[in-house]
């Protein structure tokens, strides 16, 4: 993270400056206005949701797009991960990236503004263990999410830094679905009650601190 005392500085010098990111985040998966794949800068998400599904797994792989870099699998902070989805889920769609990759498809249709999945992250108590982390995860993720209709792609990170002192808090992505994936004819549409507007995005904002029993430190 940047020294808010040296911004000045930076920005006098043409160097990049990178905003901290906040304790809670969700962002749109979309393809449009993307240079690169990069995951610097403020906030940064991916092309796909197929990407961020790779991303956020560590895992290698590729999307419509290409190959995705190394460098997202060479982390080395991930926790646990797993998917919270309705009862009545289709075989096809329990695991794996074929949820990730129909979405991407159906977005391609309507052009690269389409959005294809809503990508979370938030931060996790520190005082907590992995376990801990995982039932809050899991149980924020039923109770707001799932139950209005998503799929949740859950993972926990927690960064590893040198002489023991972590580079950035515990925290957690979560991808959500922002269409239709039931096998009926609006399968693949864009659900405009998921996460749609800056409303939908405070509640799950709230519900996210309520869940984990904390609020964010204000800013001075």
């Amino acid at each position: 993270m940047s020294d808010p005392i040296n911004l000045p500085r930076a920005r006098e010098a043409g160097l990049p400056v990178l905003r901290p990111r906040p304790p809670f985040n969700a962002r749109p998966v979309c393809a449009a206005g993307r240079e690169s794949r990069s995951t610097e800068g403020p906030y940064a998400t991916h092309y796909t949701s197929t990407a961020s599904w790779l991303y956020i797994n560590r895992l290698g792989g590729s999307d419509r797009f290409g190959k995705v870099p190394d460098t997202y699998t060479q982390r080395g902070d991930l926790v646990a991960a797993g998917r919270c989805h309705p009862q009545k889920l289709p075989p096809r769609l329990r695991s794996g990236d074929t949820l990730w990759r129909d979405a991407d498809d159906a977005a391609a249709l309507e052009g690269p503004r389409a959005i294809t999945a809503t990508h979370i992250v938030a931060d996790l108590p520190q005082e907590a263990d992995p376990a801990r982390w995982t039932w809050l995860v899991e149980n924020y993720a039923y109770r707001h999410l799932v139950d209005k209709g998503m799929i949740v792609d859950w993972a926990i990170h927690a960064p590893k830094g040198a002489n023991g002192i972590p580079p950035g808090p515990p925290h957690v992505h979560l991808l959500a679905t922002a269409r239709f994936w039931r096998p009926t004819g609006r399968c693949g549409s864009r659900q405009w009650q998921w996460l749609a507007n800056t409303d939908q995005i405070r509640t799950a904002e709230d519900d996210w601190f309520r869940a984990i029993g904390t609020r964010p430190a204000l800013a001075a």
